[in-house]
């Protein structure tokens, strides 16, 4: 039997509360009675969607390069931490 990493553990949990938070907020369009306004509101959602993936990954970036500059981690250790390589660690702080 593996041991659980608790930093993993941690991340799933938070992971699953946005997932179902997302999950809720989408099936609001359910909840629209005029199946026209329905359709069209969820075609809007489709579209704007996308935009919106912009967000963790900025967030993550700001996570890294705070390990990295706020905690003096150097890119190995922050790429340990986050279950990548130094190099990937560097690209994600440069939003590459």
């Amino acid at each position: 039997m593996t041991e659980q990493d608790p930093v993993q553990d941690a991340a799933r949990a938070a992971a699953d509360e946005v997932f179902e938070a997302m999950r809720a907020a989408v099936r609001q369009l359910e909840e629209l009675p005029d199946a026209t306004v329905r359709a069209v509101a969820a075609g809007i959602v489709l579209r704007e969607w996308r935009a919106q993936q912009d967000t963790p990954s900025a967030i993550r970036r700001e996570a890294v390069n705070a390990m990295h500059d706020e905690e003096g981690l150097g890119w190995p250790e922050v790429g340990q931490r986050i279950g990548t390589d130094r190099s990937r660690a560097w690209r994600i702080a440069q939003g590459m």
